[in-house]
């Protein structure tokens, strides 16, 4: 029983030193620890200063501007350049092909007149002949769903019937304000 004793008292004695070097050695890394987070945080504290310092170079401030702007005017220029070259190559094929797919029989159009009055607004007018009065108001309306009149306002229309002559009609469009406006 006293060997067990001194045998158990022994194995205490080794464990308590154990863990007294265990708890040493966990107190000397927690001081390390604590030592490196001390220094980093000092180093983004003068880190953080040395930003707070520092002031953007004019002189790249400056070109930074510079170039975004002629990169603005460069945008602008190639959307007007789009936009002409739309203008331009479209032509008058378009229209004609719109007119052509609401032709009638009762209306038969004898002048096109296609004025350009600034870079996105036309004046056209049509003028023609009709077989009968109704006709032409159904036409008119045919013309309003065309995707190339689409947004013209027609806004002036005059007629006129000689002696045994067909119905004479002279239609003038105009863009629609708040077509200008997109």
């Amino acid at each position: 029983m006293m060997l067990a004793l001194a045998f158990f008292t022994g194995g205490c004695a080794v464990l308590y030193v154990v863990g007294l070097w265990h708890t040493d050695e966990l107190q000397r890394l927690n001081q390390q620890a604590n030592s490196t987070k001390s220094r980093l945080t000092n180093q983004k504290t003068q880190l953080e200063q040395q930003i707070a310092l520092r002031k953007p170079n004019a002189d790249l401030v400056a070109k930074v501007e510079l170039e975004q702007q002629r990169l603005d005017l460069k945008k602008l220029l190639k959307d007007e350049l789009s936009q002409r070259k739309t203008m331009i190559s479209q032509g008058y094929s378009p229209m004609l092909t719109d007119l052509a797919a609401v032709a009638d029989s009762n209306v038969w159009l004898s002048h096109i007149t296609i004025e350009q009055q600034n870079t996105s607004a036309q004046r056209i007018e049509f003028e023609g002949y009709g077989r009968n009065p109704q006709s032409i108001p159904l036409w008119i309306d045919k013309l309003k769903t065309t995707s190339t009149l689409k947004g013209y306002a027609f806004s002036a229309m005059t007629m006129d019937r000689g002696e045994v002559q067909p119905l004479a009609f002279k239609l003038i469009s105009q863009p629609v304000a708040k077509e200008l406006a997109q």
